[in-house]
C-alpha cells in the first residue's frame, strides 16, 4: 500500500487541498504521511489534547483519492488504522488505545460502518480498543 511515516513541515501540500496543512503544523500535534510512488496519497494529524492523550484532529486523502472512485482505495482506513496503532504508543493510562476524534455530522454512519467508531457525543466519536485493534490487523497487517 505505502509507507506511512512522520511528515516534515516541508514536504506538506501547500495547494489543492481542503486543509491548509502548513497553518495545522504545531508544537503539540504531530502530522503523518501516507506516502506511495513518493507521492502524499493522504495526511492524519495527532493532536496532543492533555498528558498522555492524544486525538486524531484531522485526516485528509490527496484530491485524486476523494471518493468512492479515488486512484487509491483504502487510505483513509489505513491512516485511520495507523492512528489507532498510535494511541497505544501515546496514550497512557484509561487513554490507552482509544482513538477519539471529531467528525462532520453527515459521515457519522460512514465511519460508525467502516471504522467501528462509536458516537458518544454529539459529533465526538471514539473507536475502542478491541475495534482499533481489528483495524490495525485489517488495514496494517499489524498484530497488537
Amino acid at each position: 500500500m505505502g509507507l506511512i511515516s512522520l511528515a516534515l513541515k516541508n514536504e506538506l501540500p501547500r495547494t489543492m487541498w481542503k486543509f491548509d496543512w502548513i497553518s495545522l503544523y504545531t508544537k503539540n500535534a504531530q502530522i503523518f504521511k501516507l506516502e506511495y510512488e513518493r507521492e502524499i496519497q493522504g495526511l492524519l494529524k495527532m493532536t496532543q489534547v492533555d498528558e498522555g492523550f492524544y486525538e486524531m484532529s484531522n485526516l485528509e486523502l490527496s484530491p485524486e483519492n476523494y471518493g468512492s472512485n479515488g486512484k487509491i482505495s483504502n487510505v483513509a482506513g489505513c491512516l485511520i488504522a495507523y492512528g489507532c496503532l498510535l494511541t497505544f504508543q501515546l496514550n497512557e493510562g484509561s487513554y490507552k488505545g482509544h482513538l477519539a476524534f471529531t467528525s462532520k455530522g453527515e459521515l457519522i454512519p460512514h465511519y460508525e460502518k467502516h471504522y467501528y467508531a462509536e458516537l458518544v457525543y454529539r459529533e465526538k466519536m471514539i473507536i475502542f480498543p478491541p475495534n482499533g485493534k481489528k483495524l490495525i490487523k485489517e488495514y496494517l497487517n499489524l498484530e497488537i
